[in-house]
């Protein structure tokens, strides 16, 4: 089971490169449902569709260029501050019961 602490690892390491950010955020698609996980619902729906929009027009640029082993030029250039966006503000909608995590 996915914990506050391991989401937020999962969540610093998913703007490195394209195959993170696209297993992060198939990962979270679901996790608003989990109240132990995040706090506000609605906003972590709002972001996981921006999360998702980054993720399909990243996938399709690279698809386009054939699929490259290595792609994290395009990555950084392209997409990373964005992806680094969206990952500040969902860090916000963790839930934290302890004040802890």
């Amino acid at each position: 089971m996915l914990t506050v602490s391991a989401l937020i690892v999962l969540a610093q390491e998913a703007p490195q490169d394209l195959m993170r950010w696209s297993s992060f955020v198939a990962q979270t698609e679901f996790v608003w449902q989990d109240t132990t996980l995040v706090s506000d619902a609605e906003g972590w729906q709002s972001l996981w569709f921006e999360m998702e929009i980054v993720n399909g027009l990243a996938l399709a640029e690279w698809e386009e260029e054939g699929s490259p082993q290595d792609w994290s030029h395009r990555w950084c250039e392209g997409y990373e501050q964005d992806a680094r966006g969206l990952i500040d503000q969902l860090l916000q909608l963790l839930a934290r019961p302890d004040g802890s995590e």
